[in-house]
């Protein structure tokens, strides 16, 4: 190797060029040398005839380095500081002649010829210094020139001869692995990464050889697991050759092949270009449902999503959206997500969420891809709560208020506002996300904005309603924080015009095209109805509700009830039947502009023929409406003017407890009237009432309760109740009476019992509310026959005492 002028003694090549030359140049000599005995001063380089016969002698007897040592035998004062300088060769030398070079010299060209016999050296084993054009090793030496020095390899050791190997002994490496030095060994030797690699590249275009390469590629990774812990950064070199080897086969349609390729590359912590691809090839296999058995092999998931967290949404957008379209369709596989949630995927992608909120708040730069990454992690999210286990989770990383927040800025992208509506849909059956979900600010804005915003968008809309009844339903104060949102109750009531308008116009045509035939907005308008139902719950919000929007919600309610395309679906006239209700609750006849009182008789015809379905649901809630309605002297004259009475008698055979109490509970206003009163005894009811005291008393004591305000209110006017209850339904009520009222019978209560905790129980609560009005019913009943008693008696004494004056006995207190 060659070394600059400033810095090395110039070499003996360099001196044998120079004295090749014909015109020799003139050096001065360098007055910073020191004087020293054997410093080359005046003097030529070139020594006399007779100089030279001696030194030729003296070179004879030693060897060549003594000749070299002798000539670098100059001292200097600073040899860090100053160059050395060769003395003049001009004034002493003569014209050099072309002579035969002796091969043991070097480059001193004014040695006479020599006769003596020279060693030719072994090819291979070549002077450091023939040559300029030779590259010189260089071994750092502490001489002060930092001279090159020739280095004797263990090659060369060997071939000296026997007087030269006490050399050999002192290299300590020798020595100790003597025993084997001259030995062949016939080990095999173990494969490295290495060799994996040229197998594969071997393997590479040939067929039928999967198998094979599935093998290497687990060995590979065995290798870089070995070699490279998943926490050490593999050096570039080495990863360059294995993803050019990796890359030759990922056009295979093997997804053995495929899913192995894809962990090494994760392992060797990829970025860039390289990341991107890693993650295509994962979602492709992730797309197949058959390869998820393949995802269960140890470390991968690991690994992949040690590549999802050194990715930015922002910086590494494709990535992304390759890595969280791979999750979303992996966590479709109940095993696979929960092995995934297991590793910590959700603080990712809340984490991640939450960087493009901070980007898209502060307006910053955002590649196109960072939204496509936002649909695929939202996606994602929407499959990770289908399990309710989850939903803490999901409440105590903040996933709700980030997605409150996308919901927001991402208001135009329909894409994004459908994965959010359906995640929001779902949490919305737990009360906690409810709650979560109402933490967030604007949220009641938030909603009418895109009820506006997505009006036709069925699938939008009917989530956001879905969410909305959710909300409503379970937590009170919503109900008044959304009614006194501006357009709260118009939006709605836009949406529903929209819908029915919709259903009509799809009826119509008789889902003639596809796009008709799959959407079902008859599902939105059960959604909107259902909103309404569940806030007029709260009374402030229902008197206030049908003050304002009354006429305007009957009028699009009984629309839909007396439409026949509406008729078949029955869960959208149980919703609108349940709204019905909720409404007419706060109805009073005293308000002459009361819009039940307006449309009461609207309202009875539009719901009769829901008192004969078949659904039971619907029964019962047409039965609450008509409860509500006839405490209105109007709906009551016309039940009993038409086929309702008949109807209402009818269910009183039924057994069902809840339907019986609701067609009691009509029956308990009707009994006011004494028109239908008549008509109850003329359709022997109280036998129908007597018959369910017996049957349900003792284990229902609400329908005991009604029944008994039913009798009540039957014979409230009438003195003499033998116009109104035959001699056995008299007897059979106070029998039953009797059994129902006994405390001691029913609860084991003593007269002076200290044990007051069965007073309040739920049962003996309720027990009392009925014994308050059995009781009265009883003695009204009781009293009636002591009077009845008492006038026959009196009539009987008359009689009597006519024919003797012996016979005074009771006798009906005797039969009775």
């Amino acid at each position: 190797m060659y070394r600059t002028k400033s810095t090395y003694m110039t070499s003996f090549s360099s001196l044998r060029y120079l004295q090749n030359e014909t015109d020799l140049p003139q050096t001065p000599p360098d007055n910073s040398l020191l004087a020293c005995s054997t410093m080359v001063t005046s003097k030529s380089l070139i020594p006399s005839a007779k100089g030279r016969s001696k030194s030729l002698k003296h070179q004879r007897s030693n060897s060549l380095t003594e000749i070299n040592d002798t000539i670098f035998n100059i001292a200097v004062k600073d040899p860090a500081q100053h160059k050395m300088k060769l003395p003049s060769l001009g004034t002493t030398c003569r014209p050099l002649q072309k002579r035969k070079v002796f091969l043991n010299t070097t480059s001193l060209d004014n040695l006479p010829e020599e006769t003596e016999p020279v060693d030719q050296p072994k090819p291979g084993s070549r002077n450091a210094f023939s040559s300029p054009q030779e590259s010189t090793e260089y071994t750092k030496s502490e001489n002060v020139f930092d001279r090159p020095s020739n280095r004797q390899t263990l090659s060369q050791c060997l071939l000296l001869e026997p007087q030269n190997l006490e050399k050999i002994f002192d290299n300590r490496h020798i020595v100790e692995n003597s025993q084997t030095l001259f030995l062949r060994s016939d080990q095999k030797r173990e494969r490295n990464l290495e060799d994996v690699l040229d197998d594969l590249n071997n393997e590479h275009g040939k067929s039928g050889n999967d198998k094979k390469i599935v093998s290497l590629l687990e060995e590979l990774y065995k290798f870089m697991e070995k070699d490279n812990p998943m926490n050490k950064k593999v050096p570039s070199k080495l990863k360059v050759k294995i993803l050019k080897c990796l890359y030759r086969f990922v056009e295979s349609q093997n997804e053995h092949i495929l899913i192995n390729i894809a962990k090494v590359i994760l392992s060797l912590k990829v970025t860039g270009n390289n990341l991107s691809g890693v993650c295509k090839l994962i979602f492709k296999l992730a797309k197949n449902d058959k390869n998820d058995q393949l995802f269960f092999q140890k470390n991968l998931l690991e690994l992949f999503l040690d590549a999802l967290g050194r990715s930015s949404p922002l910086d590494d957008a494709e990535a992304c959206v390759y890595g969280y379209g791979a999750v979303k369709f992996l966590t479709m596989n109940p095993k696979l997500q929960e092995k995934i949630l297991g590793l910590g995927i959700l603080q990712l992608m809340v984490l991640h969420v939450k960087i493009i909120n901070v980007a898209k708040s502060e307006k910053s730069t955002m590649p196109e891809q960072t939204t496509h990454v936002l649909f695929q992690l939202t996606a994602a999210l929407r499959n990770l709560v289908s399990e309710e286990l989850v939903y803490d989770t999901f409440i105590s990383f903040g996933t709700i208020p980030q997605l409150c927040q996308t919901l927001e800025l991402f208001f135009s992208d329909v894409d994004i506002v459908t994965n959010i509506s359906r995640t929001l849909s779902t949490i919305s059956t737990n009360e906690c996300c409810c709650d979560s979900i109402v933490d967030y600010k604007n949220i009641y804005k938030l909603f009418i904005r895109l009820f506006e915003e997505y009006a036709g968008n069925e699938e939008i809309i009917v989530r956001l309603t879905y969410t909305l009844g959710n909300i409503v339903a379970k937590i009170d104060n919503t109900r008044v924080k959304f009614y006194y949102q501006d357009n709260s109750i118009d939006s709605l009531l836009n949406l529903w015009k929209i819908y029915l308008e919709r259903t009509l116009h799809n009826c119509s045509l008789k889902a003639e095209s596809d796009n008709e035939f799959n959407s079902n907005p008859e599902d939105v308008m059960i959604k909107i109805i259902r909103v309404i139902a569940n806030m007029v719950i709260n009374p402030e919000i229902g008197k206030a509700l049908n003050d304002q929007y009354g006429n305007k919600i009957i009028e699009e309610i009984l629309k839909v009830l007396i439409s026949n395309p509406f008729k078949k679906n029955e869960e959208l006239v149980l919703s609108i039947l349940s709204t019905l209700n909720n409404l007419s609750y706060y109805y009073t006849s005293e308000m002459e502009i009361d819009i039940f009182h307006i449309k009461q008789i609207d309202i009875v015809e539009a719901i009769t023929e829901f008192a004969r379905s078949k659904n039971k649901e619907s029964v019962i809630e047409t039965m609450r409406i008509l409860g509500n309605l006839s405490r209105s002297k109007i709906t009551r004259n016309y039940v009993c003017e038409t086929e309702i009475f008949e109807i209402l008698l009818n269910l009183l055979d039924k057994a069902d407890p809840t339907l019986l109490k609701t067609t009691v509970g009509v029956f308990v206003n009707l009994m006011s009237d004494n028109r239908a009163r008549i008509l109850f005894k003329t359709k022997k009811g109280v036998d129908k009432l007597v018959c369910i005291l017996n049957n349900f008393c003792d284990s229902d004591w609400l329908l005991g309760n009604l029944v008994c305000q039913v009798l009540w209110n039957y014979c409230i006017d009438t003195i003499d109740l033998h116009e109104l209850f035959s001699e056995t339904e008299i007897h059979k009520l106070l029998i039953i009476l009797a059994d129902c009222l006994d405390e001691e019978k029913l609860f084991g209560i003593e007269e002076n019992m200290d044990d007051t905790d069965i007073f309040m129980t739920q049962e003996y609560l309720i027990w009392e509310e009925f014994a308050s009005v059995a009781t009265n019913l009883l003695e009204k009943i009781e009293y009636f026959l002591d009077t009845f008693d008492q006038i026959n008696l009196d009539e009987k004494n008359e009689t009597n005492s006519k024919q003797t004056k012996d016979s005074s006995t009771n006798l009906s207190f005797a039969a009775w």
